[in-house]
C-alpha cells in the first residue's frame, strides 16, 4: 500500500491550557493528509466539488497514544485502505518528528455522493481519480 506524508506543526491555538493539541484537530490533520491523496491524483476537494460531487464522511475513529505538544513537527502518513466504487476507506498515523513516537492513529470511511446526497459511482464518473486511489492500494501488494 502507497503511503502518502505530510508535515505540520502544532500550532499555539491548537493546545489547551496544559499545552498539549486538543483531540478535535487529529481529524483536521488526518484531512490535511487525506487532500495530499487527493492532490496526488491530480486532483482537487474544490474541483470535485465544483464537478458537483463530495466525499462524504460516514464513520470516523481514532486512538490516541501520545500527546502533540506546542510547536511539535508531525508527520501525518495516510493510506487508502480499501475502496469501492462508492466508497473509500482511509488509515492514518501521526508521528512527533522529534522522537518518532506514535501519536495518534485512526480511519475515516467517505462516500462518493452528489449535491443530492445520493451515492454515485467514483469509477464511472471520475475514472481516473478511481483508477489512482485504486493503485495506491496495490503499489506494494
Amino acid at each position: 500500500m502507497k503511503t502518502v506524508e505530510c508535515k505540520v506543526r502544532v500550532r499555539y491555538s491548537e493546545t489547551g491550557r496544559q499545552g498539549y493539541a486538543h483531540h478535535a484537530h487529529y481529524f483536521n490533520w488526518f484531512d490535511i493528509g487525506l487532500e495530499e491523496i487527493i492532490k496526488l491524483c491530480g486532483s482537487s476537494y474544490k474541483e470535485i466539488e465544483d464537478l458537483g460531487y463530495f466525499l462524504a464522511p460516514i464513520s470516523d475513529a481514532c486512538k490516541y497514544y501520545h500527546p502533540a505538544s506546542y510547536n511539535d513537527e508531525l508527520t501525518i502518513r495516510v493510506t487508502v485502505s480499501d475502496l469501492s466504487s462508492v466508497k473509500v476507506k482511509f488509515s492514518y498515523e501521526i508521528l512527533r518528528e522529534k522522537d518518532a513516537k506514535l501519536v495518534a492513529a485512526g480511519v475515516t470511511d467517505h462516500v462518493f455522493v452528489d449535491k443530492s446526497f445520493r451515492p454515485y459511482s467514483i469509477k464511472r464518473v471520475m475514472p481516473r481519480l478511481y483508477a489512482m486511489l485504486e493503485e495506491m492500494i496495490q503499489k506494494d501488494k
